[in-house]
């Protein structure tokens, strides 16, 4: 036996002290008075009946002596050796998505911590434990603690995540735990079907019912006409999703919203462990997005609704063309989808703002737009806040051929992919002066005629040194091709899908224009994931809707993306868990110091004492 604090047993002093004062306590002569000497008489022969009353005085000294010893014992805080009674533990702690499940009135990762709480709290004192957590990442939470409270309040901090699983990290920790000490002992907590080899499985998953809701898609029906243009049926699209059902032989609600309102809602007829395929249709082509929902409550929320956002029509902008022959333009940007295009004639250009896209035909602005990309064509002046200055117009009289630049940077691959040195000419151009980096993309005698780059507000600038109306290259291939890049170039996609899997990484495209970009997470988390490269990643670990907000010079645009809950987390397959050697039997020496026996002897001891007490006080006399 040790004691924690042994200064505690000085207390034993108050034994000889205790003893000392009943020794020399002060000895007193009785006066008799003539008026209660018949009292007094009686009280001699009353204890001379009693004779306990003789040894109260000692009986009542061993109680105190006694007293003062056990306590002095208790704030010594005694531990007894227990030989070979404590282990040394690691514990795999499952915090994988599943764990969420709700199974009676607390979720699996609340029973799981409950587990291991029990098996610290029945350890004897001297043992040793480890907690690994596997959640978003695998981490050791503490290592070698030999403290139990502090081991079950770091055990109660964790919680849940909301990836799928992966133990080999937290295998290989355990791994090297064995390989030093043969006679670990590994517990792994989970709720998965686990085949395991030197680990102890403590298994928390039981049969609930659980639906779920993957794999929406849609696609876009066209409007039908007749031979007289008349309307058959307006554009609708087409939305199919896949249902699954464990645990339950029922009926399922499952309903289609569009932008919060409510489509239609179809009642299935489901089996235990059945998948089925299902089909909604919807006039509102036009929609923010689109969310499936199962209307049944289950053991699990996080997995009975999946949101589609409209990507396509997140990443429209609204585009401006200044110009006084505007028909070139106008055509190829509605034939790449721009649908949102206002046009002016360059009398009517106020410097108006809150475009993604200006273009600039013949006409030279004031001031350059700071909140989009800008095209220039055929600038016979110096725009402010350009990249170019000019230096003189050339006219010809044959014409000249316009020819692709021979470049090998990323951006001129990009811009003229596809496009071929087929015969193009122009008859009349624009010499400039660059004062800012361009990617030249054709030239004509050497002179670069289109070319891109940024102009001093980081926006993307695209050079047409000539008026596409002194040029055939609207009549080529090339030109279908070009515009496409371009505009591809001047509108990126900041995302490319807007559905993934909780634990995939995602990528945002950033263009020099991009000032910031933040993202805010399904559990209201916010982060800055800043511009420092022309893409940014980011890894889901939240299952909901996230807002991707990106911002420019004057102002935000907003994308939604949607992470749903992964599907492996859902597998039954057994997995196969090991931990490689020969497991050993060696425990160490623990300790026990549960008080209890030596607070409740106290106690029965000052009630002695107190007895003793009252029975000379109330009985003897």
């Amino acid at each position: 036996m040790t004691f924690v604090y042994p200064l505690a047993l000085l207390g034993l002093i108050g034994v000889p002290i205790l003893i000392i004062i009943y020794i020399i306590k002060n000895k007193y002569t009785e006066q008799t008075i003539t008026s209660n000497y018949i009292w007094h008489l009686s009280e001699r022969f009353l204890k001379n009946r009693k004779p306990i009353s003789k040894i109260r005085g000692l009986i009542s000294l061993i109680l105190q002596c006694l007293m003062v010893v056990i306590l002095s014992i208790l704030l010594a805080h005694p531990k007894f050796i227990v030989k070979n009674g404590a282990k040394e533990y690691c514990f795999i702690l499952d915090g994988s998505a599943s764990m969420n499940i709700i199974d009676g009135e607390s979720s699996r990762f609340d029973k799981a911590k409950l587990e291991i709480a029990n098996v610290i709290e029945n350890s004897y004192d001297g043992s040793i434990y480890t907690l690994v957590y596997v959640g978003n990442s695998t981490t050791i939470v503490y290592e070698k603690n030999e403290d139990k409270k502090s081991a079950i309040e770091l055990l109660n901090k964790q919680s849940s995540a909301y990836l799928s699983n992966n133990y080999t990290s937290a295998i290989s920790y355990a791994q090297k735990y064995f390989d030093n000490n043969p006679s670990v002992k590994t517990y792994l907590i989970t709720d998965k079907n686990v085949n395991t080899s030197n680990i102890e499985l403590i298994n928390v998953g039981s049969d609930v019912i659980n639906y779920s809701v993957t794999n929406v898609e849609y696609k876009v029906i066209p409007a039908v006409y007749d031979d007289s243009n008349n309307l058959i049926s307006s554009e609708a699209i087409l939305v199919s999703t896949n249902v699954n059902s464990n645990g339950a032989n029922n009926k399922i609600n499952v309903s289609l919203y569009s932008d919060n309102q409510l489509i239609e809602t179809k009642e299935i007829d489901f089996s235990d462990n059945d998948s089925k395929d299902i089909t909604f249709e919807s006039n509102n082509a036009n929609f923010d997005y689109l969310e499936v929902r199962i209307e049944n409550e289950d053991a699990l929320a996080l997995d009975n609704q999946y949101i589609v956002y409209n990507i396509v029509k997140e990443h429209e902008y609204k585009a401006l063309i200044v110009s006084d022959y505007p028909f070139y333009l106008n055509n190829i940007m509605k034939a790449f989808g721009v649908n949102n295009i206002d046009v002016l004639a360059t009398k009517d250009y106020n410097e108006n703002r809150g475009y993604g896209l200006y273009v600039f035909d013949s006409y030279i602005p004031n001031s350059m737009p700071n909140d989009g990309s800008v095209w220039l064509f055929d600038q016979k002046g110096s725009p402010v806040d350009s990249g170019i200055s000019f230096k003189e117009n050339i006219s010809l009289i044959s014409g000249a051929k316009l020819e692709l630049a021979q470049g090998s940077t990323s951006i001129y691959k990009k811009l003229t992919d596809g496009m071929s040195n087929i015969d193009m000419y122009v008859k009349e151009y624009n010499r400039y002066g660059q004062y800012r980096q361009f990617t030249t993309l054709m030239t004509t005698n050497g002179s670069p005629v289109v070319f891109s780059g940024t102009n001093t507000y980081g926006n993307t600038e695209i050079v047409f040194a000539f008026n596409l109306h002194n040029t055939n290259l609207p009549l080529t291939y090339n030109y279908l091709v070009l515009f496409r890049n371009l505009l591809d170039y001047s509108f990126p996609e900041i995302i490319e899908n807007s559905n993934y899997v909780c634990g995939d990484e995602i990528t945002i495209n950033t263009t020099s224009a991009v000032k910031n970009i933040r993202i805010e997470t399904p559990l209201k988390n916010v982060k800055n994931l800043g511009v420092s490269s022309s893409v940014v990643n980011y890894k889901l670990q939240e299952i909901g809707s996230y807002k991707i907000i990106v911002s420019y010079q004057d102002y935000d645009k907003e994308f939604n993306i949607y992470s749903s809950y992964p599907l492996s987390e859902n597998e039954i397959d057994a997995l196969n868990v090991v931990i490689n050697g020969q497991a050993s039997n060696d425990s160490l020496n623990g300790t026990y110091d549960n008080l209890i026996i030596f607070y409740v002897l106290l106690a029965l001891l000052f009630v002695a004492d107190w007895a003793v007490y009252c029975y000379e006080q109330y009985q003897l006399r």
